[in-house]
C-alpha cells in the first residue's frame, strides 16, 4: 500500500511526484479505492470517522462551487454529530491508462489539496469549530456511485469494529449528477435502477440544486424528486422510499463551473477567474500553465 501523506504543510509542487507514483501503482494494482493525502486542522491522532461526506468530481479545476458544497454540508450538520467527521474529495481514475485532458490526474490531486485547505480554512474561521474534521484526498477506479460506495465501505481505515455501526456515507451531488444517478441507461444489462438498492439502503445523498443552468426551476427539481417519492419510477426499479434518503438543498456559487473557469484561462481573463477559484488555485493554474489552448 502506498504511503498516505498527512499534513497541511507540503506544497502542491512537492506532492506532484508522490501523486505520480501513487497513480502508477494504483493503476497496476487491484485496489478499488485509496486515500493519497489527508489534511486536517489538528496534529492529534484522527479519530475513526463516524460520518463520511463524499464529494466526487473531476476537479478540473476545483472551484468555489466545490468549496461551497463541501463547506455548507459540514456547517449544516448538528453539533452532536460534528465529531469524527471525514470529508472525502474523490477523483475517479478509470481512464488512468490514458492521458487525461486537459489537466493530468496528478495536477488535479494537487489542486484538490488546495481545495481541502480552503475548506478547512473557511470552517476554522466560522463560529463553529471542527477540530476533528479531516479531508481525505482519494482516488477510485469505479465510475458508478454504487460501486464507489462499496469500495469506500470496504476501506480498512473507515471500517468500524464489529461492535460499532459502520460510518454512514453522504454523497454530495449536483442536481445534474442526481439525474445521471437515477438514469437506468447507466445500469446494463437490465437497464433498471435495481442496482442502486445497496446505496440507498445504507447511505444518503445530498443534492445541491442547479438553478438557471438548464435544469429548470426549484419547483421543477423538487417535482423530479417527488416523482420518485410518489412511486412513479417503480417500473424502472426505483423505490419510493429512496426519496427519504435524498435531500435537496439550495447552493451557493450558482453559475460557477469548471468549464467556465477553463475558458477564462484560455481567454486570459484572470480577473474574472478570481470569481471562480481561490487566489491560491488561480496562482497554481498560472504557475503550472494549465488549460492553455484548451479550446
Amino acid at each position: 500500500m502506498s504511503k498516505v501523506v498527512r499534513s497541511s504543510s507540503p506544497s502542491p509542487s512537492s506532492l506532484l511526484s508522490h501523486f505520480r507514483t501513487v497513480l502508477d501503482n494504483f493503476t497496476s494494482s487491484q485496489s478499488a479505492f485509496q486515500v493519497v493525502h489527508t489534511c486536517s486542522l489538528s496534529s492529534d491522532t484522527l479519530p475513526a470517522p463516524k460520518s463520511l461526506y463524499i464529494l466526487d468530481s473531476s476537479f478540473n479545476p476545483p472551484t468555489f462551487a466545490h468549496q461551497a458544497i463541501a463547506s455548507s454540508t459540514i456547517l449544516s450538520t448538528e453539533s452532536a454529530s460534528q465529531s469524527a467527521q471525514r470529508l472525502i474529495l474523490l477523483l475517479a481514475t478509470q481512464n488512468a491508462d490514458k492521458a487525461p485532458k486537459p489537466a493530468s490526474f496528478e495536477q488535479r490531486l494537487a489542486m484538490m489539496v488546495l481545495l481541502a485547505r480552503d475548506v478547512l480554512h473557511e470552517l476554522s474561521s466560522g463560529s463553529k469549530t471542527h477540530r476533528d474534521l479531516a479531508v481525505d484526498i482519494a482516488i477510485t477506479r469505479h465510475p458508478y456511485f454504487v460501486d464507489k460506495a462499496t469500495a469506500i465501505a470496504s476501506y480498512a481505515p473507515y471500517s468500524a469494529p464489529t461492535t460499532e455501526v459502520p460510518p454512514v456515507q453522504t454523497h454530495l451531488l449536483g442536481f445534474d449528477s442526481l439525474i445521471r444517478l437515477l438514469d437506468a441507461k447507466y445500469y446494463p444489462p437490465s437497464h433498471t435502477l435495481a442496482p442502486l438498492e445497496p446505496l440507498f439502503s445504507k447511505h444518503r445523498v445530498r443534492v445541491t440544486m442547479r438553478l438557471h443552468e438548464g435544469y429548470g426551476s426549484r419547483e421543477d427539481q423538487e417535482l423530479y424528486l417527488k416523482a420518485l417519492a410518489d412511486g412513479k419510477r417503480e417500473e424502472e426499479g426505483g423505490k419510493k422510499e429512496w426519496a427519504e434518503k435524498i435531500v435537496l438543498v439550495d447552493g451557493e456559487g450558482q453559475g460557477v463551473s469548471s468549464t467556465k473557469a477553463r475558458g477564462m484561462v484560455e481567454d486570459g481573463e484572470w480577473e474574472k477567474l478570481e470569481q471562480f477559484v481561490s487566489p491560491e488555485m488561480r496562482e497554481w493554474i498560472k504557475k503550472e500553465r494549465l488549460y492553455r489552448g484548451d479550446k
